[in-house]
C-alpha cells in the first residue's frame, strides 16, 4: 500500500480489503456468465455491465451496493487491457451517474504509433461514459490514486467533481481531494466536457455528394456534436465501417491543459474495444474536420491508424 495522505475508512478497509480474496475468483466467473447471457447493443457492449446485471451480482454476493461490485469487477476489466509497449495491465470500473450500469475501462497502448495516442484506463472508461450519454458517478481502481494525466482528463468532463474514487484500501475520495486547485474548463469560462451534445449545433460533411456513404455522414454529424474542443473549436469526428457493415465512431476531447488531448480515433478504438472488437475489424474510416483547422487531428490521427490497421486508408471530408 502506498503512503496515501488521505486516512481510509477503517470499516471499509476491513470489508473492502477482504472483498477480492473472499470472493474475487468465483464473482469473476458469475459476470463472464451473465456478460454473455446479456446479449449486446450500442448501450450494453462487452464493457458495460446493465444495472440490472449488476443488481443481480449484488445479491447473489451479498454485496452491499454497487460500489462493492465495481471493486469485485477490477479482475475482469484489467482483462479488456492492451499493454504491448509496458506490459503493464491496468483496470478500472466505473458506475454510470444516470443508467447505474457497470462500465470497464482498461488501458490501450498502441505499437508503432506515437506514446500520446495510449488511453489509460480511467480515460477507457471516462470515453465509454461519454459515448453513451452519461458521465461516471463512481470510480473503482486498486488504489484511488489516477495519474496527473488522467485526473486532468476526469476534470475535463461536466458533473466531474461529484465524482467519487474507491479502491480495496477503503478510500472514498472526490476529485476535488486529489486535484484542489485544477486548471478546468471552467477557467476559460467553458462547461466541462458533456456526454449529451447540450447547445453545439452539430456539423454536417460537406462533401456528402461526393461520396460520403450518408450513414457515415450521420455519425459524422452525430460525433462533432459530441466533440469537445474549448481552445482551438476544431471538432473533429471519425467513423470507422467495420468487416460486419456496422459503424463505430469517436470525437476528441481536448483537454484545457491541452497535452492529456483524446483524439477522435483514440475515442473511436475505445468504442471499438468496448463492444469486444478489434482493429482487424476495421475496413474503412472516414474523419470529419474544419478545413484550414489549427489542430491537424487529421495528420495524428492517420498515424494511428496506419499503426493499428495498415490495410485502411483514413478519407477526410470537411465540415459544411
Amino acid at each position: 500500500m502506498s503512503n496515501s495522505p488521505f486516512a481510509p475508512n477503517p470499516a471499509l478497509a476491513a470489508r473492502w480489503g477482504d472483498l477480492r480474496p473472499a470472493l474475487g475468483v468465483a464473482f469473476a466467473g458469475r459476470l463472464a456468465e451473465l456478460r454473455e447471457g446479456a446479449g449486446r447493443d450500442r448501450l450494453h457492449p462487452a464493457a458495460a455491465i446493465p444495472a440490472a446485471v449488476v443488481a443481480q451480482l449484488v445479491a447473489e454476493f451479498k454485496l452491499t451496493d454497487a460500489r462493492e461490485a465495481a471493486l469485485l469487477a477490477l479482475d475482469t476489466a484489467a482483462a479488456l487491457a492492451r499493454a504491448p509497449i509496458s506490459g503493464y495491465r491496468v483496470g478500472v470500473a466505473g458506475i454510470g451517474a444516470l443508467s447505474g450500469d457497470l462500465l470497464l475501462g482498461g488501458n490501450l497502448e498502441f505499437p508503432g504509433a506515437a506514446i500520446a495516442h495510449t488511453v489509460h484506463a480511467e480515460g477507457f472508461a471516462t470515453l465509454l461514459a461519454r459515448a453513451r450519454g452519461e458521465h461516471l458517478a463512481v470510480l473503482a481502481s486498486t488504489q484511488a490514486r489516477p495519474c496527473a494525466h488522467c485526473r486532468q482528463i476526469l476534470a475535463e468532463m461536466d458533473g466531474a467533481w461529484s465524482l467519487q474514487l474507491i479502491d480495496p484500501q477503503g478510500h472514498e475520495l472526490g476529485l476535488n481531494d486529489l486535484f484542489p486547485w485544477p486548471f478546468a474548463p471552467g477557467d476559460l469560462g467553458e462547461v466541462g466536457a458533456r456526454a449529451a451534445a447540450g447547445d453545439r449545433v452539430p456539423l454536417a460533411p460537406a462533401s456528402v455528394a461526393e461520396g460520403v456513404p450518408a450513414d457515415v455522414a450521420a455519425a459524422l454529424t452525430a460525433g462533432s456534436a459530441r466533440a469537445h474542443a474549448p481552445y482551438s473549436r476544431d471538432r473533429a469526428a471519425v467513423v470507422l465501417r467495420l468487416g460486419d457493415g456496422s459503424l463505430v465512431g469517436g470525437a476528441v476531447l481536448e483537454s484545457v491543459a491541452f497535452n492529456p488531448t483524446i483524439g477522435p480515433l483514440a475515442d473511436a478504438l475505445v468504442a471499438l474495444d468496448a463492444a469486444g472488437r478489434g482493429s482487424a475489424a476495421i475496413r474503412e474510416a472516414w474523419i470529419g474536420v474544419r478545413r484550414g483547422a489549427v489542430v491537424n487531428h487529421e495528420a495524428s490521427s492517420r498515424d494511428l491508424l496506419a499503426a493499428v490497421a495498415p490495410t485502411v486508408r483514413l478519407q477526410t471530408t470537411y465540415w459544411a
